[in-house]
């Protein structure tokens, strides 16, 4: 009779390699939102521009805000895949360090936006505050999708001592 072989236990199932894999795509298709945005508003002298009747046509300015939504779209998909790859990969593992890594990194993160945070009041040039306002957004949006991997990591770790 054939014996079969059992599957070799793999360290990240498909689910959390699939969500990880979505994250990194949309945070990619974020960033190249970002590139495509100061690409097409370079040849625009500034970035506001005001008008007393609505524009006869399409412009770079419309593109440049069509491509900006594009992209503030994908980052917060990102900031949720982030979230759910966190809780896919707690629930896979039963490491029992894994809440002091989590809350170790969501503390980083949060910190990460204070400093950023800070840092944009005290610049002068518009597009510096800008870039460190967006770094700010992030950094907290991250740290706040992986609050539910941290009370799911702690409370696992918890039963786990409880046994």
């Amino acid at each position: 009779m054939p014996r079969s072989t059992p599957a070799p236990w793999r360290s990240v199932d498909r689910r959390t390699a699939t969500l990880a894999t979505l994250t990194l795509v949309a945070f990619g298709a974020a960033a190249l939102a970002r590139v495509l945005v100061d690409a097409t508003t370079a040849g625009i002298g500034s970035s506001a521009r005001y008008v007393a009747v609505p524009p006869a046509q399409w412009d770079a300015f419309d593109t440049a805000n069509a491509i900006a939504a594009v992209g503030a779209c994908c980052a917060g998909a990102g900031v949720l895949l982030f979230g759910a790859t966190l809780v896919s990969a707690v629930r896979r593992h039963r490491a029992t360090r894994m809440p002091q890594w989590i809350g170790a990194v969501t503390v980083v993160l949060a910190l990460g936006a204070v400093v950023s945070g800070v840092a944009a009041t005290q610049q002068t040039d518009f597009g510096a505050a800008a870039g460190l306002v967006i770094l700010r957004t992030a950094l907290a949006g991250l740290a706040a999708a992986s609050l539910p991997a941290l009370c799911l990591a702690v409370l696992r770790a918890r039963a786990a001592r409880a046994r």
